[in-house]
């Protein structure tokens, strides 16, 4: 099993100290520091219009700086598809690649957050069908061949992509719905999945079967608080934690989804998220404990891949966390 992890260049408002421009290469760092201790893949992600906290808007640019940087690691974006010109991405994509030594990974994510819908003027209610006809466009682009298409969304007239990619890219689906997971499978996609246990593995897993595939790969998220003294380490972060989730509750219910964890409403406390299952907050041996119990769950998972970043969480802190869990988790998990 690899070992990823993830950044997303988020700094609200209330923890900052420095300029953008200095989070951004403080970020950077912090990325290239990870492939040092032996993670095996990043990723980053994308949002808009998320005063005060800031996101990164442009996890394509951020990829290819981290190409530039790196040897080893995967690269990849969780990219709000339906937002994009498919022919784009798959142009953006192959550069990346080649720039990479083919190790970019392609993730796509269907979005929850009205906002950035209306934003492109795009309705809610297109996501789905605007995914699988993006990533039909996408492929037809890498298979080298000219080609026209006359889809719903978008339409191309004796289009040829050239340069290629360097490597077969894999395309993995963002997921933690039934029917977002179900049209990975049907699109012949990989998953980025979330959620607790892993139910949502298997539930692609079966469609996958059901339609006469092969599971493709499976890339499973977990935030990670790991420490020799967990409690110092929770109090230290709580504001960071709980700033967070209250954002992303804040989001969700503004959204037609649920959220990610069941931790939800006003009153929400840092504390309630240590008993939800998307949080790995211990020891080492705890750590290691959790992540074999997922692998006993869905023995076929590729990929665990953790949330060490708390926003505004100072990145020397983020470092230590990601040291402690390379030295004595990572050997006994891969």
């Amino acid at each position: 099993m690899k070992v990823g992890f993830s950044i997303h260049m988020r700094y609200p408002k209330q923890f900052r100290t420095k300029s953008w421009t200095q989070l951004y290469q403080d970020e950077i760092e912090l990325a290239v520091h990870g492939e040092s201790l032996g993670f095996d893949s990043c990723w980053v992600y994308e949002h808009h219009f998320t005063e005060p906290e800031g996101h990164c808007p442009s996890p394509m640019a951020v990829c290819a700086a981290l190409a530039s940087r790196t040897k080893r690691m995967e690269i990849g974006p969780n990219l709000i598809m339906p937002l994009h010109d498919p022919v784009f991405i798959a142009e953006e994509s192959a550069i990346i690649d080649l720039m990479s030594g083919g190790r970019f990974c392609l993730g796509l994510v269907q979005g929850y957050r009205e906002v950035e819908y209306d934003g492109w003027g795009i309705p809610t209610s297109e996501r789905g069908p605007r995914m699988t006809e993006a990533v039909d466009i996408i492929r037809k682009c890498w298979a080298g061949e000219t080609f026209s298409y006359d889809g719903k969304f978008w339409q191309y007239k004796d289009i040829t992509q050239d340069p290629p990619p360097a490597h077969d890219i894999p395309i993995l689906y963002g997921g933690r719905a039934p029917a977002g997971l179900r049209r990975a499978a049907r699109d012949g996609a990989g998953i980025l999945s979330q959620g607790p246990g892993m139910e949502a593995p298997q539930i692609y897993a079966d469609e996958c079967r059901k339609q006469g595939l092969e599971p493709g790969q499976v890339r499973h998220l977990r935030y990670f608080v790991v420490s020799e003294d967990p409690e110092k380490s929770w109090n230290e972060l709580r504001p960071y934690a709980e700033n967070m989730m209250k954002i992303y509750d804040k989001w969700f219910q503004n959204s037609k989804d649920r959220g990610v964890t069941d931790v939800t409403g006003d009153n929400l406390n840092a504390d309630d998220l240590l008993g939800d299952d998307l949080y790995i907050v211990g020891t080492p041996e705890q750590a290691i404990e959790r992540v074999n119990k997922l692998k006993d769950a869905y023995p076929d998972i590729h990929e665990l891949w953790g949330l060490f970043h708390f926003p505004g969480l100072p990145h020397e802190k983020v470092a230590e966390s990601m040291e402690l869990f390379a030295n004595k988790v990572m050997p006994h998990i891969r």
